[in-house]
């Protein structure tokens, strides 16, 4: 039986965990790149962070943070800017996004009816020109 939840609970955990990443793409013959940073996660009660992408420099040991706050323009932002200072260049023309939602509804209802905050999902994406 514990077998059984153990599994139950490393099933979730991947299901319903946040996720970081940095993607680029270049745009010209001079070396110039668009980078996105990307991090979402799961909170309770829109306050208690569930697991989250893990936006920390060692990310790559464990790539969820449980029971912590990732998904914040700060600590993109920090990355962002270590990409850029790791290829000796600079950001410019920075553009952020946000996206929050409630995700459970009340089954059985005619109408989408959002249970409160009980379950919410974060979002946060910054995008610039590393030149």
């Amino acid at each position: 039986m514990n077998m059984w939840r153990i599994l139950l609970v490393g099933a979730l955990a991947l299901g319903l965990g946040g996720c970081f990443s940095i993607e680029t793409a270049k745009l010209s013959r001079s070396g110039d790149e668009n980078v996105l940073v990307t991090n979402y996660g799961w909170f309770l009660f829109n306050k208690v962070p569930i697991a989250t992408g893990n936006a920390s420099e060692e990310s790559m040991r464990m790539p969820i943070a449980f029971f912590r706050n990732d998904v914040t323009l700060d600590k993109i932002q920090t990355r962002m800017m270590n990409y850029a200072a790791s290829r000796e260049k600079t950001v410019h023309d920075l553009s952020y996004h946000n996206h929050e939602s409630v995700l459970l509804t009340i089954p059985g209802t005619n109408f989408p009816f959002p249970i409160p905050y009980l379950l919410t999902y974060r979002e946060i994406q910054l995008s610039g020109v590393v030149k």
